[in-house]
């Protein structure tokens, strides 16, 4: 799972290094407009909805971050 995260954002930001405790929002790599459009191949490639309340700062602050997001998100 942490390579697929990592692969979908490198999708978008391809000369960034990420790692799984890359410091995504802080660093400028996510901002309020990659991050929806990141829930939705998240949701997409996990089977999973991402609630609106767990759409925080903090949820999307890493890669380790997001994986647990996903893990404690529904399946659909």
């Amino acid at each position: 799972m942490t390579g697929k995260i990592i692969d979908l954002i490198r999708e978008m930001h391809p000369y960034e290094q990420i790692t799984e405790d890359t410091e995504l929002v802080e660093s400028g790599v996510l901002n309020s407009l990659s991050i929806v459009s990141l829930i939705t191949q998240l949701e997409d490639e996990f089977g999973v909805e991402i609630a609106d309340d767990a759409i925080t700062a903090k949820n999307f602050s890493s890669v380790r971050e997001i994986v647990l997001l996903i893990e404690g998100s529904s399946k659909v």
